[in-house]
C-alpha cells in the first residue's frame, strides 16, 4: 500500500465529508489488518510522518503511535518536541503536552 497516496485520498474524501477523524479511523482499520511485515514499513511511513507540516497528517500519525505504541517513535517524537520549541506559536504548549505524554508511555 502506498500509505501517503492512500492517506491523501482519505483525508481529502473525509474532509469533504466534514469527517475530520475519517481518515483516522480507516488508517487505524487498515493498520490493523496488516501482517507483521507490513506494518513494520507502516511504522517507518508513520515515523515521516511525525515531521510532516501537514498537521492533520501529524496528529494522525502521533494517535497512531500511541494507540500501538510504536516504540521507535521516541526518537522522531523527541525531535518533533524540540522543534516545536524552537518554532514556539499558540498551539505549542498544546501539542509539547501530548508529546510528552506518548514518549513517556512508549517508555514505560
Amino acid at each position: 500500500v502506498q500509505m501517503n497516496a492512500w492517506w491523501e485520498r482519505t483525508d481529502a474524501r473525509e474532509m469533504a465529508r466534514k469527517n475530520s477523524q475519517g481518515a483516522l479511523l480507516e488508517l487505524v482499520a487498515l493498520y490493523e489488518g496488516l501482517a507483521a511485515e507490513e506494518r513494520a514499513l507502516a511504522d517507518q511511513v508513520l515515523l515521516e510522518w511525525i515531521g510532516s507540516e501537514n498537521d492533520r497528517k501529524r496528529f494522525d500519525a502521533l494517535a497512531m503511535v500511541d494507540r500501538f505504541r510504536i516504540r521507535s517513535a521516541i526518537a522522531p517524537l523527541r525531535s518533533l518536541a524540540s522543534t516545536i520549541e524552537k518554532q514556539g506559536g499558540h498551539e505549542a504548549p498544546y501539542e509539547l503536552a501530548k508529546i510528552k505524554r506518548i514518549v513517556s508511555r512508549l517508555a514505560e
